[in-house]
């Protein structure tokens, strides 16, 4: 395998191209979920066991593991993260290296991130003698469920190791091969997941008089909902409320009227007032448009992640280790997006950047969490480069 832009990535990261490229395709043939991640974590120890680091704990963190890189001297501490769970969705990619476990796959390039950072912590280790200070990575379970950075901040993983500063990536097909994206400030919006429960009184559909329908409630229900980011929150601001689930009634029984109906769906936003203003709304629509048709009603709403708001010191530090690898051109700003990521819990504790590694060619197009997704193997050794050298010359800034 020929690694994109090998001639600026260092020699002996070239070197471990296909080394690397293994690891992933074995990550990616057993996708594991949320904080059951054992194959995964048992590989990810061995491997860097293998490679001589010392300080690699599994047990801080359930389902993920915490590294520890020692430099030559005392110093600053940096932290370095990659995300290593799977999504419960099918695999239809044809490559012999495929999900080997039915409703599971790697569509959002996590695997990637795990043979990125097994890379960069090696890389690391062998050049500690390099830098002052310490490096520590975090192989972090349940992203995609937007608990798992959670679980490492309530471990206490922070206050133990207290990183002045926190860095990762995630591959992107929106950037071509090789390009790097940084941006400083919002990058990725809030994520709350909804369940609303419309209760209701069933009966055969020929006597609808003695019913309480939860059905055309629910499209009552459903159109005022969407009318809060439209018509509740200013048009500057923005925000989506999407009804992703509708389940009530039998397809086989098409003359039942039912006694539930469920929606279920997500509310994104960058402003915390506009997240507190949707989930208000929500709840006060849900409750008189129920009350006006006789039913009763139950909302729940998990609050999972954040606003990502990268932070500038740490996207302008991004940005030089950027230009001076990859040269001009190098990096792309990021476009806004309303999808979450869990790195946020960690940026609003400490400063730290999302950056984001493109992967987009001509065999790689498909987007995240679309079944057909693959990561891009030759971007590896550049995205080892790239990390490794964030938290090698931040430890030389930091430290004094």
């Amino acid at each position: 395998m020929q690694p994109i832009l090998a001639d600026k990535a260092f020699p002996e990261l070239v070197q471990w191209a296909d080394e690397l490229a293994a690891l992933r395709r074995d990550i990616h043939a057993h996708p594991e979920l949320g904080f059951e991640t054992p194959r995964t974590v048992d590989l990810i120890v061995k491997t860097l066991k293998g490679w001589g680091l010392e300080h690699v704990d599994p047990d801080e963190v359930k389902g993920g593991v915490v590294v520890v890189i020692n430099g030559a001297a005392p110093g600053a501490t940096v932290a370095l993260r990659a995300d290593i769970d799977a999504l419960p969705m099918p695999d239809n990619s044809a490559n012999p290296w495929k999900s080997q476990t039915e409703m599971r796959c790697h569509a959002c390039g996590h695997d990637g991130h795990a043979a990125w950072l097994l890379g960069a912590l090696r890389y690391l280790h062998e050049k500690r003698a390099s830098f002052k200070g310490r490096v520590v990575g975090i192989f972090q379970p349940a992203e995609e469920i937007g608990r798992g950075a959670r679980s490492v901040v309530a471990a206490g993983v922070l206050e133990k190791y207290k990183p002045l500063e926190i860095y990762g990536a995630h591959a992107s097909p929106v950037f071509p091969k090789g390009q790097i994206g940084i941006q400083a400030g919002p990058v990725q919006a809030s994520c709350d997941f909804f369940y609303i429960t419309l209760k209701g009184r069933g009966a055969h559909a020929a006597r609808p008089h003695t019913t309480l329908d939860p059905i055309p409630t629910a499209a009552l229900l459903s159109e005022s909902l969407q009318t809060i980011v439209s018509r509740k929150v200013n048009p500057i601001e923005p925000a989506v409320l999407s009804i992703c689930a509708v389940q009530a009634g039998n397809l086989r029984a098409p003359n039942v009227i039912p006694n539930e109906l469920q929606l279920s769906g997500t509310i994104r936003t960058f402003n915390p007032e506009v997240r507190a203003l949707i989930e208000t709304e929500m709840r006060r629509m849900t409750e008189h448009i129920a009350l006006a048709q006789g039913l009763g009603h139950e909302v729940r709403i998990d609050h999972l992640t954040p606003p990502l708001i990268n932070s500038p010191v740490c996207a302008d530090a991004a940005k030089r280790v950027a230009q001076r690898l990859f040269g001009p051109g190098c990096p792309q700003p990021v476009p806004m997006s309303m999808a979450g990521e869990d790195f946020a819990e960690y940026a609003n504790r400490i400063p730290g950047i999302q950056t984001y590694i493109g992967m987009a060619d001509e065999t790689h197009q498909a987007a995240i969490h679309n079944p057909k997704f693959d990561f891009n193997d030759e971007i590896l050794p550049l995205a080892v480069c790239f990390l490794s050298e964030i938290a090698r010359s931040r430890l030389t800034e930091l430290t004094h």
